[in-house]
């Protein structure tokens, strides 16, 4: 079974951060936030998580260009978010939620009410199957899904090597704070040999003259290099 070509795309300050202590998160020139819509644009998916979409209430439409706008899909195993986000508003763009068994049944209901898909997936611990998950995705058609976050999300995805693509915008801010949300959460791998090695294919300074963007391919397999 085939799952869908995944690309993450994140915007962080020097100092490693994607939002502040309390949730700030502004961190993205006028020519970033074009970049993120043309990405959204030319994939058929884009992904978030509860807290995100709690904290951000994004639309997840395109907005900064001309283009249409991909399936939205929120990954909630418990349903937390509440039903007016703007995520639920299907008359702008469809939207599927991948939850767990353990979702109440009566939030179930009320998403599928609103137009809403609800794809129940297994429980792996604290989370869900992200690999069945893209699974159920690809049966849907899709076949590119952008990630926005966040970063618990992103590691769920790169704990189970789901992830081909990493685009990172470094913005010109110091966050700081052992509070502050990385890009990539969770437990993290201990040792050099689990660690996710990337390849850069390619890196540019923004139009602002004050970001730099840079693309990585991810190498699935363990790579030391000799410096």
């Amino acid at each position: 079974m085939g799952r869908p070509y995944v690309t993450v795309f994140v915007t962080m300050s020097a100092d490693g951060k994607i939002s502040s202590s309390v949730g700030e998160s502004r961190l993205s020139c006028p020519y970033d936030k074009k970049r993120l819509h043309i990405l959204r644009a030319t994939n058929d998916a884009v992904m978030i998580g509860a807290n995100t979409a709690i904290t951000d209430n994004p639309s997840l439409t395109v907005r900064y260009i001309n283009g249409s706008n991909p399936v939205r899909v929120l990954v909630d195993g418990l349903l937390k978010a509440p039903l007016d986000l703007k995520l639920f508003n299907i008359q702008e763009a469809p939207t599927v939620v991948l939850t767990s068994p353990r979702a109440p049944k009566e939030k179930v209901r009320s998403l599928e009410s609103k137009g809403v898909k609800v794809i129940v997936i297994r429980s792996t611990g604290a989370g869900i199957s992200m690999n069945e998950g893209l699974r159920k995705l690809h049966d849907l058609g899709i076949k590119s899904l952008l990630v926005e976050g966040g970063g618990n999300v992103i590691w769920s995805l790169f704990k189970e090597r789901l992830v081909d693509e990493f685009r990172v915008t470094v913005s010109p801010y110091i966050i700081g704070g052992e509070k502050s949300i990385t890009p990539v959460e969770g437990k993290g791998f201990p040792t050099l040999e689990d660690w996710i090695k990337l390849k850069l294919i390619n890196y540019f300074v923004c139009e602002c003259g004050q970001e730099i963007h840079l693309i990585y391919k991810v190498i699935n397999h363990y790579t030391h290099y000799e410096f």
